[in-house]
């Protein structure tokens, strides 16, 4: 099985959160992020760390790239319930913040994974998926499947 790294769970980790002074935890997260793309096989799920594209991007060879636009992040966010306090109401200040986020990725982090994406296009050894709404789910499973076989 391959193994899937999540991001952010590696920064809110509580060894990392020990770490005080945030450039030395961005350094620990990036000598971690190094051994894992050295690995043969990995997936590595998680859009923020833009200063992490780079070396994933390179050392990638399947990159997967939902591309929904803003309206579809916050319609979708507002489905899940991970803003609600346990007693039902709304969590105003999580709820914003998860909107600025999806505000910040298409503001910024968006442009810069386009920009890899239009980098990369073209090179024998990547293979590309961006995603848009209207995807045929089937048709990215069965590309994968041949990449593997």
């Amino acid at each position: 099985m391959i193994p899937v790294y999540h991001l952010d769970l590696w920064f809110r980790d509580k060894n990392m959160q020990r770490i005080k002074q945030l450039r030395r935890r961005r350094r620990k997260f990036k000598r971690q992020l190094d051994k894992v793309v050295e690995q043969k096989e990995w997936i590595i799920e998680g859009w923020g760390y833009c200063e992490t594209y780079d070396i994933r991007f390179e050392k990638a060879d399947v990159i997967i790239f939902l591309d929904l636009s803003p309206e579809e992040c916050k319609k979708r966010l507002m489905n899940r319930e991970n803003y609600r306090k346990k007693d039902g109401t709304v969590d105003k200040r999580t709820l914003n913040n998860h909107l600025h986020k999806i505000d910040k990725f298409h503001q910024t982090n968006r442009l810069l994974i386009l920009e890899l994406f239009q980098k990369y296009e073209g090179t024998y050894e990547k293979t590309l998926f961006p995603i848009v709404r209207k995807f045929n789910y089937d048709q990215l499973l069965t590309a994968l499947e041949n990449i593997v076989n």
